[in-house]
């Protein structure tokens, strides 16, 4: 017998014990958040959709969502990953991620749930942009200073996923970033990219089953998403858990391949921005069509500015404020 599975022969659902599951269901793991808080997780073998119960320090039964648990406060069953979030947020989230003293590996579903929970209460001043004020010639937000443009956030969008590391320019310094890592979580598949002279991470996301339309963007300095979709909101949850679920991202981000312009068939990197001497120097061909679809905006690029120092864009000035994002989220975490 599983842990879970002892643990849920001693539990009680309003006062009577818990003789059986529905068909299919099978208890997975049991977490201990606290002296008075236990959780246990459920899979269906057939469809594979995940869920949770809560339970209290009698092991009566609470609850199937955070939100919603009775004898329970989520604010307590939050108290014992608050602060491994708090970190996550201002480290493996937002810029250079920081090696924990102690790891904490939840199950993936349990954390993104609680992660939605810990983002309603303490991301209430991120924002949502559509895609449609990203047509307009203006500046967006500015980082620690550099401006995030309207047009550098329309090349992102036009990134698409193909069958090799994903390869893009970064929307502040203009430099060619690749993907440090990519995961799936709830049927989104997400790529980190990082910029290295902000210290600032920020992502693309794709559905799963929708890598043909534009992604979404999400910046946590910047505190904003760019998307339309209604569900984009729960992106920072989305990553947050996995983080919180997978404490190896921290060696993967370290380790993974900075962009290398020889790797794409353009020779030596400290060539590309100097001025030729030679008369019939010329960048090499491109690569074949998937690896264009791929790195098509950061060839481009390279191509235009072959001769050329600078490859700072010059920004925009033109800052507008964007409609708020978390008024709506509390209740898209309830029912999802």
């Amino acid at each position: 017998m599983s842990g879970a599975e002892t643990f849920l022969a001693s539990a009680r659902i309003e006062g009577e014990e818990i003789g059986s599951l529905y068909d299919q269901w099978l208890p997975q793991d049991v977490v201990r958040l606290a002296d008075d808080v236990t959780c246990v997780t459920f899979k269906d073998a057939l469809s594979e959709r995940q869920a949770v119960w809560y339970f209290d320090a009698n092991r009566d039964y609470c609850g199937s969502h955070i939100e919603v648990v009775q004898r329970l406060q989520p604010d307590d069953v939050l108290a014992t990953v608050s602060p491994w979030f708090d970190s996550l947020s201002r480290t493996s989230l937002a810029a250079m991620p920081s090696p924990a003293r102690d790891s904490l590996a939840l199950p993936l579903f349990l954390s993104t749930q609680l992660a939605a929970a810990w983002s309603v209460r303490m991301m209430a001043d991120l924002q949502q942009i559509q895609t449609a004020l990203v047509e307009q010639e203006r500046e967006i937000t500015r980082v620690e200073g550099t401006a995030l443009s309207a047009r550098d956030l329309r090349r992102l969008l036009a990134t698409r996923i193909g069958r090799e590391t994903l390869v893009v320019l970064s929307p502040f310094s203009g430099l060619p970033l690749r993907s440090q890592i990519s995961f799936v979580v709830d049927h989104r598949l997400i790529h980190r990219f990082y910029d290295e002279g902000l210290d600032c991470a920020f992502y693309l996301a794709w559905w799963e089953k929708q890598i043909d339309a534009p992604p979404s963007f999400y910046c946590p300095k910047a505190n904003i998403i760019v998307s339309d979709e209604n569900m984009a909101g729960m992106l920072p949850s989305l990553v947050l858990g996995w983080y919180l679920s997978t404490p190896d991202h921290v060696s993967m981000i370290m380790g993974a391949q900075a962009f290398e312009a020889r790797d794409y068939g353009l020779g030596k990197a400290s060539a590309l921005m100097a001025e030729s001497h030679t008369p019939d120097a010329t960048l090499p061909s491109a690569p074949d069509a998937a690896s264009a679809d791929l790195i098509s905006e950061s060839w481009a690029f390279l191509h235009q500015h072959k001769s050329n120092g600078s490859i700072v864009p010059d920004p925009k000035k033109d800052p507008r404020p964007a409609g708020g994002l978390f008024n709506r989220l509390r209740s898209i975490v309830k029912k999802k």
